[in-house]
């Protein structure tokens, strides 16, 4: 069946296939990319992808999970929703660490499944989930999704397509699952296409003006004033607006993993990460703020470094002024002061229209504040120092960060993984804009970077992206390089292979003594350390590759991956012990010691936030 090319708009009665329909339907949404993996349960959903091609890309993955991932790092790079397409069963539930990793981010993707045919339910047809209920899969995916659609009949899907993009879109964004019956897929029904953009608002979400009233005055009162810009700074295109309240109050701007980029790095305010894993400029400037003005921001474990008082933050001393678009976030692990239920970009504008009635801009330059910011700036430069430029073999992961980040372009997207890259990065490899860095933040999964990373270069195909992560994760989802080998994109894979689980080894050994480390360090039946090829691999898969062993070759490196206009791994081999291998703690994260570890168990205890 041939389509008009021209899919805005209502078309009326069409005899289409339920595949057809939400092919349709994604097109008219402006859809531009799908990622997934044919099976037998969504054969007849993909034909339809067929005679659209010109239209929209349905791209491979090696699995689910990966292509939940790439629809993930698509959407963060270029704030453009893409779909996921699986079959059943396996299928379908492979893709829910990807779905959780959206969830937890707040960020919308659609993912549409295979399901049983209508007439064979709850016979436990292969593949089928079916206990305690006939096709179940939907009920596995209900925590980490905001709705999920199961149309019985092919006339109800052009409704549902409408109401799962609102379902996506409105308000805290996520994910959605529309699992489809084989049959419904296959089958003809005549319907209308109605243009769903007339289905919802576009409209922001303001502040109620008497709290923003209330925010303005603790702000214009305030001697030390803080900015905690969360992933919801980002999601709302507030940056700009962010920046201006802060160089009006000459406020210092700290961010949280998710908000990274929310603020160029470069800027004078920047007060750096903050958090357990944060610097000591940025917890330096939470703990002592009078008022603290948060966007967008959860106020999870790692950036309030486990919620212990006065190392992070000292609320309510530090009164505390909360924006979110949900408010369940507002006051979930902090009193407020003054919570506002809105947009971040909205009530940001908001905000600075008052500020700039009601107060005067600050010379900030002079104040007792920002003269401390910038000496605890020149502290932290030092604190880094010693594993920046240390002369050892192997070499450290911040002597990789270093050197890429001086060779990469300015504008460069740098996608992270969970453990200690993900930790290095946020504080020492700086970004200077929005959709520049993107990372698992909530669920902070092993695997993630990889595939989000293609994602990422194909959403934003004129910017250079570079993934780093660990040999850990390049061995859960690096087959992906397949992906990346066929569609010829040019992301580069930096990655830190110290041989093992670099993070959770070092956690065993300072937390529970020198002689608990177990299987996180690879090896061998007898006990010779294992290390992967992984620049071998890249090969074996049809990328390029190469192996790394001194930090001044880094910048060779990503220079030859940026000219080779190809998927490109650099196999930075880096060390595992310590102390070249530890993280810059500035702040506490609440790991729990087992009782039986005695004094140090009682160590951890009298330590704790709890």
């Amino acid at each position: 069946m041939k389509h008009d090319k021209n899919v805005k708009g209502e078309v009326v009665a069409q005899e289409m296939t339920g595949g057809q329909i939400i092919v349709d339907h994604l097109i008219r949404e402006g859809v531009t990319h799908a990622f997934g993996i044919p099976g037998h349960g969504d054969t007849a959903l993909i034909d339809a992808f067929v005679d659209r091609k010109d239209e929209i890309q349905l791209l491979p993955a090696m699995h689910e999970q990966n292509a939940s991932h790439m629809a993930d790092g698509f959407y963060r790079s270029s704030g453009r929703v893409a779909a996921v397409v699986t079959s059943i069963g396996p299928g379908a539930t492979n893709t829910l660490t990807g779905i959780a990793t959206a969830f937890a981010d707040s960020l919308p993707q659609l993912v549409i499944t295979g399901g049983v045919h209508t007439y064979m339910m709850g016979r436990g047809v292969l593949q089928e989930v079916d206990r305690p209920h006939s096709d179940n899969f939907p009920r596995m995916a209900e925590p980490v999704v905001k709705r999920w659609f199961n149309p019985s009949h092919v006339e109800q899907i052009p409704n549902m397509m409408e109401q799962a993009f609102n379902a996506m879109l409105e308000g805290r964004k996520g994910p959605v699952l529309f699992n489809v019956p084989q049959d419904v897929q296959a089958e003809f029904a005549t319907v209308t296409m109605n243009d769903g953009k007339k289905r919802r608002t576009a409209a922001r979400a303001f502040g109620d003006p008497e709290y923003i009233a209330r925010a303005v005055e603790l702000l214009l009162a305030a001697e030390r004033p803080v900015l905690l810009a969360g992933g919801g700074v980002i999601q709302a295109e507030a940056t700009d607006e962010l920046s201006a309240i802060a160089e009006f109050l000459g406020a210092p701007v700290t961010t949280s993993f998710m908000g990274k980029g929310a603020f160029p790095e470069d800027h004078e305010l920047f007060a750096c990460a903050c958090g357990d894993l944060g610097s000591i400029p940025g917890n330096a400037m939470t703990r002592s703020a009078d008022v603290l003005l948060a966007i967008g921001c959860r106020f999870s474990d790692r950036i309030t470094s486990s919620y212990k008082q006065g190392i992070t933050f000292d609320i309510p001393k530090t009164r505390l002024i909360q924006v979110d678009l949900d408010g369940f976030e507002i006051g979930k692990n902090y009193p407020v002061e003054v919570g506002i239920l809105g947009d971040a970009k909205a009530v940001l504008g908001a905000i600075l229209v008052e500020l700039e009635a009601k107060g005067q801009r600050r010379d900030y330059k002079s104040s007792a504040q920002f003269k401390e910011l910038e000496q605890r700036k020149v502290e932290w430069e030092e604190f880094l120092r010693p594993l920046r430029t240390a002369n050892v073999q192997p070499i450290t992961a911040s002597q990789v960060l270093v050197e890429a980040r001086m060779a990469l372009p300015r504008d460069t997207i740098v996608v992270t993984d969970s453990s200690n890259p993900q930790n290095q990065v946020f504080n020492e490899f700086p970004v200077y804009g929005p959709r520049q860095h993107i990372t698992p933040g909530g669920m902070s999964g092993i695997g993630f970077a990889l595939p989000a990373a293609i994602g990422a270069k194909l959403g934003k195909p004129e910017v250079p992206v570079c993934a780093v992560f660990g040999d850990g994760a390049f061995l859960q989802t690096g087959t992906e390089l397949a992906t990346a080998a066929m569609l010829g994109t040019p992301v580069i894979f930096l990655v830190i292979n110290n041989g093992g689980w670099g993070a959770i080894r070092n956690l065993q050994l300072n937390m529970f003594g020198e002689d608990r480390e177990i299987i996180t360090n690879f090896k061998t039946p007898d006990g010779s350390k294992w290390m992967a090829d992984i620049a071998g691999v890249a090969k074996s898969l049809g990328c390029e590759g190469e192996r790394v062993i001194d930090a001044s070759q880094i910048g060779a490196a990503i220079e030859r991956a940026l000219a080779s206009g190809k998927p490109y791994v650099i196999d930075a081999i880096c060390a595992i012990e310590r102390p070249h291998s530890n993280m810059h703690v500035t702040g506490w994260w609440d790991i729990t010691v087992p009782a039986y570890l005695g004094d140090l168990r009682a160590k951890y205890v009298e330590g704790r936030g709890f």
